[in-house]
């Protein structure tokens, strides 16, 4: 191993080229990255020139100038993309365009045709870095571009605004584009192989892009299959299928519910993701990366179909549009059951129904009830012990069951059910969705965008002679909050609504308004007045409706 402060000009001269491998992650850096390093490099810069440090770039030396970038591809990176840019608003200076262009995209004196960049970046986007980004050519800008070339283009752009606005006069532009070749440094640390280089990353990677969990588990796989002789190519390849289907952003958080749907004690904690994953690996998998990650990419595929809601089954649809709206402590049982079902030929579609109702009718009861977390979640831990302890489907029903409580929740239903609270909030959003679904026809699939709010059809205060006239102070103190009194509505009409009278009311939330598409909400134009009355038969109705969802 071989470490050194270089300045850029050192790390990009002659005949060496950098290749981010496709293992790394993409690109990841957003505007606020890409305007963090540049204004830093540019206030450096101002500062009479003084040196300024960027981190660390470790590479794995593949022979005859090839460098395989383990750290420090993020700004490594947006380097090149700094150095493009420069180049394009170069115009009259050509010496410092000429040394800029070999920076990035040599070429060849002879032919006067490019060679290889510089950089080679990830194939997924090395389409759109070489011929947009490097030589200019816009017909190679995608109509609907992934995330990861959406930042390229979006940072390129940040970076011309940037330059524009700080170094306009081109003597100047020509100055900060040699202060960075020669007055910024990297230590440049050189591995001549594979499993070293990533030991190293794991220990200095303190700059940067925070490492995130799933890239050190993911480090960490490569570097077993290296040891074992597995090879990382074919961990590689299921672990990129893995991030396409959960999104690179959701990794972490889709690897602890992964994790907690394995358990089989009600030790609720997760101390951390990392270990977890290695003492899994290792006592589980005895250090087999590759069926490791078979088994990984079977439950991310199972996971996004919860968080897809693609079930065509209307009744599980319906649970799981209402469920999503929760926190997803709900979310491990339902992920067991279906990674057991891929593994055990006994249980049915029709089993996983029943479980899932059953399920949702016993968590539930803990929402309505305004239990804590802690609490709620003793079903879900409960249930996943039996499924991952190869208890009967039978088993595993009556253990859900016995966390059901009937008079708990039906009592509850009469309590005031909207606090202001934001999972107070999304529990009612949820209670008031699934009921609306319930009043529509089985053959429709019906999902929800944009912003919904809570519609207090009395309202919440500021009561004006027309309310009060339908309401005494007690009525209103003691019904407001109530199932009955609300209804759900754009975030739009809900300022338009506020404290008009009912008539006014029935206007916005009307059935031939084609905007509202709550049914649950226009049933409400039925009514010809708003009074305690009507209120309190409405609310009978829906409690009604809301026994025949969720009491068991």
């Amino acid at each position: 191993m071989e470490a050194k402060e270089s300045k850029i000009i050192d790390i990009l001269t002659e005949n060496k080229k950098y290749v981010v491998p496709s293992y790394q992650r993409p690109y990841s850096w957003d505007k606020s990255n890409t305007e963090q390093l540049i204004e830093d490099i540019y206030n450096s810069f101002c500062q009479e020139n003084e040196e300024y440090f960027i981190g660390t770039l470790i590479c794995i030396h593949k022979g005859d100038y090839t460098y395989e970038i383990v750290d420090g591809q993020q700004r490594l990176t947006t380097l090149s993309l700094i150095f493009a840019k420069m180049k394009d608003l170069i115009s009259q200076n050509k010496r410092a365009k000429e040394n800029l262009q070999k920076r990035v995209l040599p070429i060849d004196d002879f032919s006067d045709k490019p060679q290889e960049p510089r950089l080679k970046v990830r194939s997924k986007e090395f389409d759109l870095y070489y011929n947009y980004i490097l030589q200019g050519n816009s017909s190679f800008l995608p109509d609907s571009p992934t995330s990861t070339q959406k930042l390229f283009i979006e940072n390129f752009k940040t970076i011309e605004e940037y330059l524009l606005s700080k170094a306009d006069d081109e003597a100047v532009l020509c100055s900060l584009a040699r202060y960075i070749l020669e007055r910024v440094y990297v230590v440049f640390v050189q591995t001549d192989n594979f499993t070293s280089s990533f030991r190293l990353f794991n220990v200095l990677n303190t700059r940067g892009m925070p490492l995130a969990g799933s890239d050190l588990i993911k480090n960490s796989l490569f570097e077993i299959a290296e040891d074992s002789g597995e090879g990382h190519e074919k961990v590689e390849e299921y672990w990129d299928r893995i991030e396409d289907t959960i999104g690179v952003e959701n990794m972490d958080k889709f690897l602890m519910l992964n994790r907690l749907s394995q358990k089989k004690d009600r030790d609720r904690a997760v101390k951390n993701l990392v270990d977890e994953y290695a003492d899994l690996l290792k006592s589980v998998y005895s250090n087999q990366a590759i069926k490791f990650t078979v088994d990984l990419l079977k439950a991310a595929g199972n996971y996004q179909r919860i968080k897809d809601l693609e079930f065509e089954d209307m009744g599980l649809f319906k649970v799981f549009s209402s469920l999503s709206r929760l926190s997803d402590e709900w979310v491990p049982p339902i992920l067991a059951f279906i990674n057991r079902m891929d593994k055990d030929n006994s249980i049915s579609k029709k089993q996983f129904k029943e479980f899932v109702q059953i399920f949702e009718k016993c968590y539930m009861h803990g929402w309505f009830k305004k239990q804590v977390r802690s609490k709620r979640e003793i079903v879900c831990f409960s249930a996943l012990v039996a499924i991952n302890t190869g208890k009967t489907f039978q088993e595993i029903i009556d253990v859900i069951k016995d966390h059901a409580d009937n008079l708990g929740f039906i009592s509850s239903l009469d309590d005031d059910i909207y606090e202001p609270s934001p999972n107070r909030v999304n529990f009612l959003k949820a209670v008031l969705l699934r009921m609306d679904q319930e009043m529509q026809d089985d053959s429709v699939y019906k999902t929800y965008h944009g912003r919904i709010t809570i519609e207090h059809v009395l309202p919440q205060r500021s009561l004006n002679d027309y309310w009060q006239a339908r309401f005494t102070d007690k009525e209103h103190a003691e019904w407001l909050h109530k199932l009955g009194n609300l209804a759900l509505i754009s975030g739009a009409k809900n300022s338009e609504a506020q404290n008009s009278s009912f008539d006014k009311k029935k206007e916005v939330y009307g059935k031939s308004n084609k905007k509202v598409s709550f049914d649950i909400t226009k049933d409400l134009c039925d009514y010809p007045d708003w009074d305690i009355s009507s209120l309190q038969g409405r609310h009978k109705a829906l409690i009604s409706m809301a026994e025949s969802i969720w009491a068991l």
